[in-house]
């Protein structure tokens, strides 16, 4: 039985009760008049402080605003004269945004030797308790070396472990094994020619049954499983540059470790295309997809950030590596290695590799990468492509050195640019792939150096029709498990106003939807958010119309404005015209305005006539501007 205290009548307060409240007045009184002058001084002196701030911020304002009007330089916006109070915001916000990246570079390049006693002082302590006995013991002023400190150290309490043997599957067959109605419907969405109306394969075998130990009748709603329209929009081909980094987006949201109908995994691409009879080969990494430091067994992880910075080998590398072998790439075949973020830091690490495993790397194409201290082997041509404000570039304190002589055993083109980003955006919205793939698509209309437009010629034959794609999942061997994109909690879903689970079912419910996946699209920071919307449905011609989007559009944005994303993002597919893939990115400008740009993903499953009239005026990507008030209202929390 619970312990209660039982009822009881009051019969006023006993002469003891009354001796401990005069008592407890006696001493009170005085503490909490001690108390509140303590406050009252604390008060003064935060007002003071206040002030003092307030003040130095205001003289920051004027005085950047001073600098940009002296030297013009007008990115991220052209910052107004902080006379009032959304000007000053702008004013900071642009500060802020200058500055970071460069504090970021300048903290990362003292790091070393600021940080080093401190590891020299641990080094030393570890030689007599070896609780603290982790290497190196003295070579610990530089970055590297600090690294190397920070994972021993971490190695020695269970985190940031690495180094274990790769487990490399094909992604369809790792579907098969824990998601068979995922993989089943995505067979039956592959092959025209089973109808028109999904039914699941009798004997399917049933994954939960099995784990929860219940007799489990057929799945209720086969189409209302989440995870069909995100796993069906895997591309078949990469042509442009573009195409790179929108196919990292892709493969980084397979492997996204908070949706529970994805795979906890790293996806490492491969993309094979015959021309003039030799195979060419893009080989193609995932970014960071786990900050946790305990490490999980999807091997791109913050561990793996750190062990690659520290110059050790790490498994994804390994996985890089077999996944290669056994893709049968042959030593005469040329090889590009790509990635963005982490997946560019592998990148470099397979290259300095492969060599000695076999294989002709002939181009390093980067994105987001802190690759200023990461050796390139000679005879390889590197493409490097930086924001400006990008903190991950700049997270290793060194830039990329100039080697633009084309004619030399080491090339190396960095790209700096800088996308449009509107006031009170986050830095994160500047490392993401769809940002990065913007900048390749600038790149390619208008190469900004003749040695860019020679690496981009030179990467030609990798790109164009007839090409094959390669998906494999690399896991860590062991009994590891699955780690969240944070080692903290956070919202994964919207508690006010449309949900995500709202609009999924609302898109469901409109005529010849088949399945849809709403969700939040992880690039590169875990707090950059970008809001997707992923459709599969009978006919793409009626979700061309611009009204009709528009009203998915305006249920994003409810979405976008209370969880601070970047941007959204659609995509559609129809069953109507395989080999085509429908895509759109909407975002706000500094000028209010909202910026949608279009991509139309062409296969070879694709027949002419259906580009054609899908698309009469071609498929290259357009830029579409609408007016600040063009998605208006958004719902509110009461859906009015």
């Amino acid at each position: 039985m619970l312990s209660q205290l039982p009822p009881r009548v009051w019969r006023g307060r006993t002469p003891g009760g009354w001796a401990a409240l005069v008592a407890g007045l006696i001493v009170g009184v005085p503490v909490a008049l001690a108390a509140g002058l303590a406050l009252l001084a604390f008060g003064v002196v935060a007002v003071v402080v206040g002030a003092v701030v307030a003040f130095l911020a205001l003289a920051a304002e004027w005085i950047w605003f001073a600098v940009q009007r002296a030297s013009r330089v007008t990115y991220p916006f052209p910052v107004p004269a902080p006379r009032r109070r959304r000007a000053r915001r702008t004013a900071l916000s642009a500060l802020y945004l200058t500055a970071a990246p460069r504090l970021t570079g300048g903290l990362a390049r003292v790091a070393g030797w600021v940080l080093g006693p401190v590891a020299l002082l641990i080094g030393l302590v570890g030689i007599v308790l070896p609780r603290w006995r982790a290497r190196p013991y003295l070579a610990v002023f530089t970055l590297p070396a600090l690294l190397r400190k920070t994972v021993a150290l971490g190695r020695r309490r269970g985190l940031l472990r690495d180094g274990h043997d790769a487990v490399l599957l094909g992604y369809d067959d790792l579907l098969e094994r824990r998601f068979p109605l995922l993989h089943d419907f995505l067979t039956w969405w592959g092959d025209p020619g089973r109808g028109d109306d999904y039914t699941p394969t009798p004997g399917l075998p049933d994954v939960p049954a099995g784990l929860l130990g219940l007799e489990l009748g057929p799945s209720p709603d086969p189409l209302g499983q989440p995870g069909l329209a995100a796993g069906a929009m895997r591309r078949r081909s990469v042509h442009t540059l573009r195409d790179l980094l929108l196919s990292q987006r892709e493969i980084d949201d397979l492997c996204d470790p908070d949706l529970d109908e994805r795979i906890d995994t790293a996806v490492i691409r491969l993309v094979e295309r015959e021309h003039e009879g030799v195979r060419h080969w893009i080989v193609q990494f995932p970014s960071t997809k786990s900050w946790s430091p305990r490490p999980g067994i999807a091997p791109n992880d913050l561990t793996a950030d750190l062990v690659i910075g520290g110059e050790h080998e790490a498994t994804i590398t390994r996985a890089a590596l077999e996944a290669m072998r056994e893709a049968g790439i042959r030593p005469d075949e040329p090889v590009v290695l790509a990635g963005f973020s982490l997946g560019g830091m592998v990148a470099s690490q397979v290259a300095v590799r492969a060599h000695a495993a076999g294989f002709a790397v002939t181009h390093l194409v980067v994105a987001g990468t802190p690759l200023g201290r990461l050796p390139v082997p000679a005879g390889i041509r590197t493409l490097a492509i930086e924001h400006v404000l990008d903190l991950v570039p700049r997270i290793d304190g060194r830039e990329n050195p100039v080697r633009l002589d084309l004619d030399g055993a080491r090339v190396l083109v960095t790209v700096k640019a800088g996308p449009a980003l509107a006031p009170g955006f986050r830095l994160g919205a500047l490392h993401q792939a769809i940002a990065y793939a913007d900048t390749a698509g600038a790149i390619e209309t208008d190469p900004p150096a003749d040695a860019v437009a020679v690496l981009l010629g030179e990467l030609r034959p990798f790109f164009g029709p007839g090409q094959r794609v390669h998906d494999r999942s690399a896991l860590r061997a062991g009994s590891l498990t699955a780690q969240p994109a944070v080692p903290l909690y956070l919202h994964s879903t919207v508690d006010e106003g449309i949900t995500r689970g709202a609009l999924r079912q609302s898109l469901r419910r409109l005529a010849g939807v088949y399945a849809v996946d709403v969700y939040q699209s992880r690039g590169g920071l875990a707090t950059t958010i970008l809001w997707s919307a992923d459709v599969l449905v009978r006919a793409l011609g009626p979700w061309l119309a611009p009204t009709r989007r528009a009203a998915i559009y305006r249920g994003l944005l409810s979405l976008l404005g209370r969880r601070r994303a970047v941007g959204i993002h659609l995509r559609l597919q129809a069953r109507e015209t395989p080999g085509l893939t429908w895509e759109a990115t909407l975002q706000r400008m500094p000028d209010g305005r909202w910026r949608e740009t279009i991509d139309v993903i062409v296969d070879d499953r694709a027949r002419p006539e259906d580009v054609s009239r899908l698309f009469p005026d071609g498929v290259r990507t357009r830029v579409v501007m609408h007016r600040p008030d063009a998605f208006e209202p958004v719902l509110d929390a009461a859906g009015v």
